[in-house]
């Protein structure tokens, strides 16, 4: 049993837990403390293993009212789905370090909380909108790379927000679905006055250019396939974005809303 005498000289403190409310990232937190408080002159103090515990449950509160998934989410939530960390590492594109840093406290970005999301929370979101496959950061970059060989130019620039690698996207992922069955990188796409875009894409900008390569599955003969027909069809952005204004899939979708992957039996662009 630890203990701790008052540093005032009042003999032993009582180890109690305590609701404190502390300003954390921004946001007012309220947390439960353990903590060695003195029954005369009320001092209360901690120790060097309370103050791990004590930052910990800073960052689970922080977590919990910024509407983020806790470390306890994440694991009970994996363990349900009879996943092992690694599994979830391999499903989300994520460094198996990332997966054990965000179960034991580490606060994941709002992106890397969507993708989690995705496979512990959301696994049965529609098809209609993933085009019947998983999300996966990873084969998104190995994409856009594949698109930059056969255009022989750069299309994913540092700073730029992918307005026009967005639409490259958009046709691979909605041609594969029309052809193969299923999208390429199970990407969500909305609707937006600039035409099909990745849905919040802000977020996952970075975590696109930052990605793990190694971790996406190889593209097929047939996605590679696809992807060259659309570079060839669209050797220059600027015909892949107008096009992309003329599809049915983003003129007789509301602004804002997400796109189905069942407009791709409506594409306008024929890829001979």
């Amino acid at each position: 049993m630890r203990q701790m005498n008052c540093p005032k000289g009042h003999g032993a403190m009582e180890e109690k837990k305590i609701e404190r409310s502390v300003p954390f990232k921004g946001v007012e937190v309220n947390f439960i403390e353990e903590a060695f408080i003195c029954p005369v002159c009320k001092l209360s103090a901690g120790t060097v293993h309370s103050a791990g515990k004590i930052q910990q449950a800073m960052a689970e509160a922080y977590r919990q009212q910024t509407g983020l998934l806790t470390g306890e989410n994440i694991k009970r939530l994996r363990k349900e789905k009879e996943m092992t960390q690694a599994d979830l590492a391999e499903l989300s594109g994520f460094g198996l370090a990332s997966i054990k840093r965000w179960e034991t406290g580490a606060i994941q970005s709002q992106s890397a909380d969507k993708t989690l999301r995705l496979h512990l929370v959301d696994a049965c979101v529609e098809d209609d909108v993933t085009g019947n496959r998983d999300l996966s950061i990873p084969k998104i970059l190995l994409v856009l790379t594949a698109f930059q060989v056969a255009l022989g130019r750069a299309i994913l620039i540092e700073n730029d927000m992918m307005l026009f690698a967005a639409k490259y996207l958009w046709y691979a992922d909605m041609l594969a679905k029309k052809e193969l069955g299923r999208s390429m990188t199970g990407a969500t796409y909305a609707h937006l006055p600039w035409g099909p875009q990745l849905n919040n894409y802000k977020d996952l900008l970075d975590d696109i250019r930052n990605a793990d390569i190694s971790k996406a599955k190889a593209l097929s003969d047939s996605e590679l396939s696809i992807i060259n027909r659309i570079a060839k069809h669209f050797p220059e952005d600027q015909m892949a974005f107008e096009a992309s204004h003329k599809e049915p899939a983003w003129l007789e979708t509301n602004t804002g809303a997400l796109i189905s992957y069942s407009w791709a039996d409506r594409l306008n662009a024929k890829f001979n």
